[in-house]
């Protein structure tokens, strides 16, 4: 459901914000680039509010019918038009960036929201938007992706936690429960990979060379999904990348090297998570074909397992294992929002949308309809009827958190995808990945406070 960016993309895009000027000072009209749309009759001006995304909104939120529905007829005077830019959002948002031609509300990922705000693209929404009171009932990691330096710039589309999904059936069968730690992990692990004669992995007889079944993968294993997936393991080891008050880079220190090196060793040396390509899944993927038991998740995936593609075995959703000595588990925390832009010339009305867009109404909206975890807390657990197996997720954006805030985020993400799949799917040790990432880190870390 998150239609997130490729790992490329995702750097071209934010490269190439990087290196702008304040383009939110410019002083051209912000006039939309053709959408192919009839403009023979265009909307009183001042009037027309424009929201570009690479989401199919109007397929799973109904967006022009619901806003038609439910914000028109309290501002009959504001158009609200959608337009979806999907393959080529790219291009079209460089572009349009570039030009001081960025529609009136645009969709950012969280991580991307520091980067759009320190050069002037994201218009501030405290209190004109967002009140104190309105922004207290967001979940803390998910605010915390709204935000920069303590001012808010955007507000939360969906947003997504993280779990296991297990496939009951297989772990009935084998006689094994959830993992609640990390050695519980390597025991259920081994008991639930097995290779073609039937051994486990924890049998003399087994045959690494001839696996069938692995015990777990992860959701995404290359790109920022594994960035997304990977840094809770650090965090729930006491460790960090940066130390948000001083910014002082972590991701060399032992918590850092320890919790990868763990997650090493279940690819390398018991053998319970398969390299990178290892698996050959067909149309199904890995684990709705069974191939893997236990897969790393995100809420988004709720809508499929209970709507649009219920697996033909038993389900079920449990936290990430932690360590032994941990209190709990940790979550990555991160989704898309909306921004406004600071040049548009349709501010006023622009920020009348966007503070619809805070409301219960507008929240209850999106998370029935397209996206299964919503900002605001108190609506998210509304939805707990319908889904139950919501809670765990609900429970994971109380403790999860949101990755660095930092305009230089393109450049710390780089350093740690390269990082891991070198370390963890490579043959490159813990240390030496993790020390070259951090240099590159302290590099972007650096930029960041010249700015």
């Amino acid at each position: 459901m998150t239609n997130a960016l490729s790992r490329r993309q995702f750097l071209q895009l934010t490269g190439a914000i990087a290196g702008m000027s304040v383009l939110a000072q410019a002083c051209a009209p912000a006039v939309a680039p053709s959408t192919g749309a009839d403009t023979s009759a265009p909307a009183q001006a001042g009037r027309q509010v424009e929201l570009w995304a690479p989401h199919p909104l109007d397929d799973n939120i109904r967006i022009t019918e619901f806003m038609a529905d439910t914000f028109t007829p309290n501002h009959p005077d504001i158009e609200f038009k959608f337009t979806r830019v999907p393959s080529e959002w790219e291009q079209k948002f460089r572009t349009a960036a570039a030009g001081g031609q960025l529609p009136d509300i645009f969709a950012v990922d969280g991580i991307n929201v520091p980067a759009y705000a320190s050069r002037g693209l994201c218009a501030e929404l405290d209190e004109l938007v967002v009140p104190a009171d309105v922004l207290d009932d967001y979940y803390p990691s998910a605010r915390a992706e709204m935000q920069y330096r303590h001012k808010t710039y955007a507000v939360v589309l969906e947003t997504n936690s993280q779990a296991m999904r297990l496939n009951m059936d297989l772990m009935n069968e084998t006689g094994v429960a959830a993992p609640e730690t990390w050695d519980d992990l390597i025991e259920v692990g081994k008991k639930l990979t097995i290779d073609q004669n039937g051994n486990s992995a924890d049998s003399a007889d087994f045959d690494a060379n001839t696996i069938t079944r692995w015990a777990m993968e992860t959701w995404c294993c290359l790109g920022e999904g594994a960035t997304w997936m990977i840094t809770p393991w650090i965090w729930m080891n006491g460790g960090d990348i940066i130390d948000e008050g001083t910014r002082a880079v972590l991701i060399d220190q032992e918590p850092a090297v320890q919790a990868i090196q763990f997650l090493s060793d279940l690819v390398k040396v018991h053998q319970i998570w398969p390299r990178a390509g290892a698996v050959q899944a067909g149309p199904e993927g890995t684990w709705y074909g069974q191939l893997v038991v236990m897969s790393w998740t995100g809420a988004f995936d709720l809508a499929n397992l209970t709507q649009t593609n219920p697996p033909n075995f038993a389900w079920d959703v449990a936290p990430f294992p932690r360590p032994a000595n941990a209190s709990q588990a940790i979550s990555g925390v991160g989704g898309w929002l909306f921004s406004a832009w600071s040049g548009g010339r349709n501010l006023e009305e622009t920020m009348a949308v966007m503070n619809f867009m805070t409301t219960p109404e507008w929240h209850r909206h999106t998370s029935t309809y397209g996206y299964a975890v919503t900002g605001r807390r108190s609506i998210a657990e509304e939805r707990l009827q319908e889904v139950p197996q919501m809670q765990i997720f609900l429970d994971a954006m109380l403790t999860g958190r949101a990755r660095p805030r930092s305009s230089q985020y393109p450049l710390i993400t780089e350093a740690l995808q390269q990082a891991f799949d070198a370390s963890i799917f490579g043959d490159v040790p813990v240390e030496q990945a993790l020390g070259e990432a951090a240099v590159a880190i302290a590099d972007a870390v650096a930029q960041e406070e010249a700015e």
